[in-house]
């Protein structure tokens, strides 16, 4: 066998273990988004027992979120195995803005509804804005490289 023959089964090995793991990973991603499901189906009894609908609003809220952050990351999976070239970078940007948009949506439960026995004191107010100043800008930093994404790929296409 000589040196291209050796180095071409090698790289044929490395593309099917890598393909492998892909499919690991499709799977994984499939479950977690169905169990995020099973459990928003099955909690709603949970907190109209306890009165709590403004709770499970925002519970569905954050776990739909996090169900389209692994939807996009499978799609960013999708777009890998379909041997594209171009590296996809605007569903990473996506996945980062719905994050964020996430943890935005956490911290505003927790600032106007504080665990039992826990007083929300002024400290931990500056520190739940300062936070969310820092998520905003990183989500205008997201929308920003996308923009900028789209013009540099739109003037590369004329």
């Amino acid at each position: 066998m000589n040196t291209t023959k050796k180095k071409s089964f090698i790289i044929g090995v490395y593309d099917r273990i890598e393909i492998f793991f892909y499919l690991l990973l499709i799977l994984a991603l499939i479950l977690a988004i169905g169990f995020i499901f099973f459990e928003i189906f099955t909690s709603w009894v949970h907190y109209l027992k306890r009165d709590e609908i403004i709770y499970f609003v925002f519970f569905v809220l954050d776990r739909s979120l996090l169900a389209l952050m692994l939807l996009e990351i499978l799609h960013t999976i999708k777009i890998t195995l379909k041997g594209s070239i171009k590296l996809a970078i605007e569903p990473f940007l996506m996945i980062g803005i719905i994050a964020s948009v996430r943890r935005i949506l956490v911290l505003s439960v927790e600032i106007a509804h504080p665990p039992e026995g826990c007083v929300a004191s002024e400290e931990m107010f500056k520190h739940y804005m300062l936070e969310t100043a820092l998520l905003i800008v990183l989500i205008l930093s997201f929308v920003a490289g996308i923009i900028f994404l789209r013009r540099c790929l739109g003037a590369q296409g004329r």
